[in-house]
């Protein structure tokens, strides 16, 4: 019997996490439902605590890289060498809940090539929160499934009127199964060597390409928030992963909606605005950035020369952002160093 779901799990550096997000989904293992889980050359003994659960149960698969080679490769394999109808991808920080494979299993008759579920952030070993099982499925309209398209290429916030939409999470390939055949049908794979925010350019593909989609408000994913996490921990190479990201959603705006002005204004105003004060955040003024003052402040004013970031400067709206945006956007289009 070929499996129908599949959930792929990429590993780098979990360990300590990696238990938790591995029990979690060893009680869905069935002939119904198979593990592979992707080890990308982990040096902390994530690889051998992987193997241990592979022992555990035939139905998970275990692919070790001999050297590292990014998330992308990583999900790439997974979709590669997954067999069932459905595709969940997994970080190996992160939890499924009790409920996950009675849920995944009555989506096998459904005709969508994508289904978003919610999720829940959760700090615990222990994924706490019961799904609601038996929820009605909202099917998607194309005018959603664009919306999701430019808000991932433009950064910008998505507003759909929809209320019933708002707790969707869009930009992630987490708490949503992909229909593998309809991902290869389009040969839809994740951008080779982006290291950073290659999500929102897959699930930019993914959208357009999209021809039926639903939302079941069912909780199908514990997302954990930790110091180590990529989106938290500091980065002395943050701004080349983030030229090439800004690179590639000006390609697909100018592929996919030609002409769009407004988009090319939005890219300015929310992406390249995002990734400066990220790398305000995660790189120059963070805590464990080893430069000493007179180095960050010369990386601040060198950060703020680049010609994206000046430009966008320039034109900046304040009343675009939040508070604590509008703080530090003004602090940057003044030159104000801090620390």
């Amino acid at each position: 019997m070929s499996p129908s779901i599949s959930i792929g799990v990429a590993v780098y550096n979990v360990k300590a996490y990696l238990s938790a997000c591995l029990d979690s989904i060893l009680r869905h293992t069935s002939e119904e439902i198979e593990v592979l889980v992707v080890d990308d050359a982990s040096c902390d003994g994530s690889g051998g605590l992987c193997d241990s659960y592979a022992k555990r149960s035939p139905f998970i698969r275990v692919i070790h890289f001999p050297y590292n080679c990014g998330i992308c490769a990583v999900r790439n394999t997974i979709l590669r060498e997954a067999t069932g109808k459905w595709l969940f991808f997994v970080d190996g920080d992160d939890l499924l809940p009790e409920e996950f494979s009675a849920v995944a299993k009555s989506l096998l008759h459904l005709p969508y090539d994508l289904i978003f579920f919610d999720y829940i952030s959760c700090q615990e070993q222990v994924f706490r929160h019961t799904a609601s099982i038996g929820q009605p499925v909202i099917e998607l309209s194309p005018q959603v499934l664009e919306a999701y398209c430019i808000s991932c290429a433009t950064g910008a916030p998505c507003r759909l009127a929809d209320a019933r939409l708002h707790s969707v999470r869009y930009t992630s390939v987490w708490a949503k199964a992909y229909r593998r055949a309809f991902l290869l049908e389009q040969n839809l794979w994740f951008p080779e060597k982006q290291e950073k925010s290659q999500d929102v350019l897959f699930n930019t593909l993914v959208y357009y390409a999209c021809r039926s989609a639903a939302y079941i408000p069912v909780v199908m994913y514990g997302y954990r928030k930790h110091p180590n996490s990529v989106c938290n921990r500091y980065h002395s190479d943050f701004l080349p992963g983030m030229e090439q990201l800004m690179e590639r959603n000006l390609a697909h705006i100018t592929e996919f909606f030609p002409g769009r002005e407004d988009l090319l204004d939005d890219f300015l105003h929310y992406r390249v605005a995002g990734i400066l004060l990220d790398t305000m955040r995660l790189s120059i003024f963070h805590p464990d950035n080893p430069m000493k003052y007179h180095q960050r402040r010369q990386a601040f004013h060198a950060l703020l020369e680049y010609p994206r970031f000046s430009e966008c400067l320039a034109n900046l709206d304040l009343t675009c952002y939040w508070l604590e945006r509008q703080f530090l956007l003004n602090c940057a289009r003044k030159r104000r160093f801090f620390s």
